[in-house]
């Protein structure tokens, strides 16, 4: 066995970030993926800049290869009342359905997972949407569509970016699409396990909302301890100093010094023992009470070195240090590349391209595959022929009749 999800086929229902970059994660451990997409329209990413177009004029667009690699695509109209039926008949050879459509598409067109789960009882359906899904748990926003920086902004995080006094940032686009992927994959394992043990599947109902707020737990748990509103520019109310500091060469460093062992260790680096048990820095506390006094030393210290001098300082105290790096950094980065986290991938279209790889490390598990984001439809006939047994006429007419 090469990886650990070999045998499990997922249809994925799927469009845009989440649930693309979900069944990406478990195509690249084994999992045989098949993107259920409009004829003739697809993925409405499939289009997404930045583009690389060959001599021929053909275009590849990496805002969908980044999150398609290693599945295959068939086109199927499920509008279509023959198109439902044949991915009912595609459900009943799936282990799992992952699904991102707007707020009751599926339930509109008869495919719901109390329509599939007759047919399959085995079937794990994960559903990914901005509030969640399930009936006795509806909230007010159940029905709202949502995109990442309205959950982004809705579950506190954007409140956390940007300087005290400016309005909220949008930090890392994609941060609610991406983070709920993940609890998505992990909850799909945790239902595969479970069927093991029962033979049953089941509903996983995930949404960006809670998972943003599962990731903001930081900041619940301290206005519940101690009443606190923890939001842009004030996070360091109990420790100091923290955050990013520019340096010499005009590049920027970030460190916490996160508690008292920290600070010894910080203080012999900068030259500056005498601040250990000095009353205004002695604690967490009292550091953050007197920024106007330990901030120019800071500042001083950092603005007369570079980058390379600040870091080999502290690290040689022990102090966790690192710097601000821009993505032409990560690229070039030798850390990353013996760590083999970079995945070069050669499409027939933009040539060799480097996209960061699933971080899953496995000692029993090979490599991730280095497939390109398939064409669309590019695997339609095969799995009809294979999985379906459909001969060659019944494909052809269902081309005709756009189906397919």
């Amino acid at each position: 066995m090469d990886y650990p999800l070999e045998g499990i086929r997922v249809l994925a229902l799927e469009q845009y970030l989440a649930g693309p970059d979900c069944t990406m994660w478990l195509a690249d451990n084994g999992a045989e993926v098949i993107k259920i997409e409009r004829p003739g329209v697809g993925d409405p990413r499939r289009n997404y800049l930045p583009v690389v177009e060959d001599e021929k004029g053909n275009k590849a667009y990496g805002g969908f290869k980044i999150y398609n690699r290693n599945k295959k695509s068939v086109t199927l109209n499920i509008r279509s009342e023959e198109g439902k039926e044949i991915y009912k008949e595609l459900i009943k050879h799936a282990d799992v359905v992952v699904e991102n459509l707007g707020p009751k598409t599926v339930e509109k067109l008869g495919l719901g997972y109390d329509v599939l789960e007759k047919i399959n009882p085995r079937l794990i359906y994960a559903a990914i949407s901005g509030f969640g899904r399930l009936e006795n748990l509806k909230g007010i926003y159940s029905d709202r569509p949502a995109f990442d920086p309205v959950i982004q902004a809705m579950a506190g995080i954007l409140d956390h970016i940007g300087e005290e006094d400016g309005p909220p940032l949008w930090g890392l686009p994609g941060l609610a699409d991406l983070f709920t992927s993940v609890v998505t994959g992990y909850a799909i394992l945790l239902a595969l396990f479970m069927r093991e043990k029962t033979g049953e599947g089941q509903f996983i109902d995930s949404s960006m909302y809670d998972s943003l707020v599962a990731l903001n737990a930081m900041g619940v748990m301290i206005y519940s301890f101690a009443g606190l509103i923890v939001r842009r520019g004030t996070a360091g109310k109990f420790q100091h100093p923290m955050g990013t500091f520019k340096v010499k060469d005009g590049s920027y460093v970030a460190l916490l010094v996160a508690n008292e062992f920290i600070w010894e260790r910080f203080c012999r680096a900068i030259d500056r023992e005498d601040l250990i048990k000095n009353p205004l820095t002695v604690n967490g506390l009292e550091r953050v009470k007197n920024k106007a006094f330990l901030d120019p030393i800071v500042k001083e210290w950092m603005e007369a070195r570079t980058s390379e001098e600040v870091v080999e300082a502290l690290l040689k105290e022990g102090v966790p240090v690192g710097p601000v790096q821009n993505t032409e950094d990560l690229v070039n980065c030798p850390h990353l590349k013996a760590r083999k986290m970079l995945l070069e991938i050669d499409d027939p279209i933009a040539g060799k391209r480097v996209f960061a790889r699933t971080p899953i490390r496995m000692t029993k598990a090979k490599d991730v595959p280095a497939k390109t984001a398939p064409d669309l439809g590019e695997h339609t006939e095969a799995i009809l022929k294979d999985l379906l047994a459909y001969d060659d006429e019944k494909i052809q007419r269902l081309r005709k009749e756009e189906i397919i």
